[in-house]
């Protein structure tokens, strides 16, 4: 087997919960105080054991503090990745322009602070991966072997929890859910960082799709729909022209 079908496989393992290394340290670590964790060895950033295991390389790390130092270690030494069916979450502030106007440099900052607070704590309620922030804008990613088998839902849970919690604190956000085939890995080299990401269409989708909700919604696609068993029988029906798709993009409004 090459090097790269090995690397393959060994991210396929990890991703998908298959990895029986990657499975004994989360039932260990599973049985310590207290979260937020790991989210891929689960290993614990709080408690009483925790300045412990930080000192042994377990604590976050810092380009993407919802994975620990060790865990970048491992898989880094397997430069690369994995396509796998992930379900991403893109949600961001509507009318950010007018708001950045009307506010004060600093109130504006305040308010996209309380937007990003709002969403990481959504998506770690259900065992997402937030996979960047930029401008006022949050992608996530939900992967069976950190969500489990019901990662589709859990995402469709978790857009529909940030979006009603910002709404009610008076952030106006639009939100989209989109599943499909992406590549999951640590990408960047020598000098240039690494990042552990998600590329591919199914991520330019879910970005298209949240950019098209108005204020207040949550759109999922037809893929989205089925993976989560979402009932679209008495939903506001949408076709999204979106950039780069040949053909009107099916979606379905959650309020």
């Amino acid at each position: 087997m090459s090097d790269e079908a090995s690397g393959e496989e060994y991210w396929r393992q990890l991703l998908t919960g298959e990895s029986d290394a990657v499975l004994k340290l989360r039932r260990a670590f599973g049985r310590l105080p207290s979260p937020p964790r790991c989210k891929l060895c689960q290993a614990p950033f709080r408690g009483p054991l925790a300045p412990l295991l930080n000192l042994i390389g377990y604590g976050p790390w810092a380009l993407n503090r919802q994975l620990c130092r060790v865990c970048l270690r491992k898989t880094s030494t397997h430069h690369g990745g994995a396509e796998l069916e992930v379900t991403l979450v893109f949600s961001d502030v509507r009318g950010s322009t007018t708001l950045g106007e009307r506010l004060r440099p600093a109130e504006f900052r305040k308010l996209i602070d309380r937007f990003f607070n709002i969403a990481f704590k959504a998506v770690d309620a259900e065992d997402g991966v937030v996979d960047h922030i930029a401008g006022d804008g949050v992608m996530a990613m939900w992967i069976p072997g950190f969500a489990g088998p019901h990662a589709p839902a859990r995402a469709v849970s978790a857009a529909r929890s940030l979006t009603a919690v910002a709404s009610e604190m008076g952030i106006p956000v639009g939100t989209g859910v989109h599943t499909g085939v992406a590549f999951v890995g640590i990408v960047g080299g020598e000098g240039a960082g690494k990042e552990f990401t998600v590329l591919g269409d199914t991520a330019n989708t879910a970005a298209r799709v949240g950019s098209a909700a108005a204020a207040g919604e949550v759109l999922v696609s037809g893929a989205v729909a089925a993976a989560a068993e979402v009932k679209t029988e008495d939903l506001e029906h949408r076709q999204l022209a979106l950039k780069g798709k040949a053909e009107l993009f099916d979606v379905w409004v959650l309020t």
